[in-house]
């Protein structure tokens, strides 16, 4: 029912936004009976049955129930996220979604955990500012990824730092430029 109301030939964002609820559309939120954000709820729910079942998750549930959505919609998504705001584990994590517009990576959070952001200004998601990227770097943001052989990168797990199994890629390069500005 979310995609019945898009055209034929909806671009990629316009599948992004209907699936989160942006545009009056019903969203996968919606669908699975409402889900909300709830810090501080991973490792204990994380995964979108768990999301669902709970009716609540932190930015990592939100976020990989969001990834699935868009990849049974056939849009390629993957996590990302910080696990320590300026390397300082007291300061927190936090995990958001990209996804592959056709051209390059776009980023922004499922909807209970964000709102009202797009995928073309970086500066409207609330964690994307110079303060919380500065240009030293100090704050490491790594993308999961699927390629366990040719990876070099681990993606940490801020619940699990012993945990080296998840491959990664450093995509902090990447959120400095963006994010240094804002």
């Amino acid at each position: 029912p979310i995609l019945e109301a898009l055209p034929r030939h909806a671009s990629i964002a316009d599948v992004a936004e209907a699936i989160n609820g942006y545009g009056g559309n019903s969203s996968v939120w919606q669908n699975v009976g409402g889900v909300k954000f709830h810090s501080g709820q991973t490792p204990l729910i994380y995964d979108p049955v768990s999301t669902v079942a709970f009716g609540y998750a932190s930015c990592t549930g939100v976020s990989t129930t969001y990834i699935a959505a868009l990849r049974v919609a056939g849009i390629p998504a993957r996590l990302v996220g910080t696990p320590a705001w300026l390397g300082d584990p007291t300061k927190g994590n936090h995990n958001w979604v990209e996804l592959w517009d056709g051209v390059s990576w776009r980023f922004w959070e499922g909807r209970p955990a964000g709102g009202g952001e797009t995928l073309t200004n970086p500066c409207d998601k609330w964690f994307c500012k110079a303060a919380r990227f500065p240009v030293n770097g100090s704050t490491k943001v790594y993308a999961a990824r699927f390629d366990r052989h040719s990876n070099q990168t681990v993606y940490p797990l801020a619940w699990d730092p012993s945990n080296l199994d998840t491959p990664g890629i450093d995509r902090t390069n990447a959120y400095v430029g963006m994010c240094s500005n804002c």
